[in-house]
């Protein structure tokens, strides 16, 4: 710091930026939202563990009670396995769009994976998982295996939207790594991450009516062997002829489907026009 008197005052010049005590990274940033994911997935297996740990249920004797336990059965496996494959899809895709040569060879690949019917894994998925008496497991992965793909190609299309001017600019002024990730990747692929998660939760709905009724694909399987959870209880009621366990069952469902498109989705949906190229 140096001194200097004119007219009368005296003017500080500091040669020297003051010590800021904290200062936040995108390595930061990306640390934090590694962390927060980590501890979903880890609250989220305790509450499936917890809530009904034995998953055991009688479907002649199914009360109201029983129906919200397996709503939130059901919305926590669905919440586990799109966290899964969101921390999945994500580096995957920006792995096959990273150069010219990997989309030749690992494209074809996931297309073609992508194809495959997700029932055509679900016997062999469910065997490997029930042989260690990981029930829960085996339906969160055929879950997540329906849902992956929804947000893989969405953001490799995505990923094809950034301006060559942009691309140009970051050559030019030498932002790589995770300051590119952070200003230019992400922000271009999160309106395609949002439409991809709006897609892979609506293809779990649908294959969770099935993932949770496990004992049709365990050999010599029961019906007590399934998971309680709103896939399992519309199957079980139908198989029995219980009429209003179905319906409420049913409007259950819905109900919690349409909170999810107006409280999340909707939102979710507008916020992202604020990233899209013009």
């Amino acid at each position: 710091m140096s001194i200097r008197k004119k007219s009368g005052f005296k003017l500080r010049r500091y040669t020297r930026r003051p010590p800021i005590l904290y200062e936040t990274t995108p390595g930061h940033h990306l640390l934090s939202v590694g962390i927060v994911i980590a501890l979903l997935v880890v609250i989220t297996i305790l509450i499936l563990h917890f809530v009904n740990p034995r998953n055991s249920f009688d479907i002649n004797r199914i009360s109201f009670g029983d129906i919200l336990t397996a709503t939130a059965n059901t919305f926590f496996r669905m919440f586990l396995a799109y966290l899964l494959s969101l921390a999945i899809s994500v580096p995957l895709a920006l792995l096959i769009a990273s150069t010219p040569l990997t989309q030749r060879i690992l494209l074809p690949v996931a297309d073609i994976l992508q194809s495959v019917p997700v029932l055509a894994f679900f016997p062999v998925v469910v065997v490997f998982f029930t042989a260690y008496h990981a029930f829960e497991l085996a339906a969160v992965f055929v879950i997540f295996i329906s849902m992956i793909w929804n947000i893989v190609f969405p953001v490799i299309g995505g990923l094809q939207t950034i301006p060559d001017d942009v691309k140009s600019a970051s050559i030019v002024f030498h932002v790589r790594g995770i300051r590119k990730f952070w200003y230019i990747t992400l922000p271009a692929i999160l309106p395609f991450v949002i439409t991809g998660s709006l897609l892979c939760w609506a293809q779990g709905w649908t294959v969770v009516i099935v993932a949770e009724v496990l004992h049709t694909y365990i050999p010599h399987g029961t019906a007590s062997q399934d998971l309680l959870g709103l896939g399992s209880l519309l199957v079980d009621s139908n198989a029995e002829g219980h009429t209003s366990t179905f319906v409420a069952t049913l409007v259950v469902m819905i109900l919690l489907v349409t909170l999810m498109n107006f409280l999340v989705w909707q939102p979710l949906l507008h916020f992202a026009q604020r990233f899209r190229f013009d």
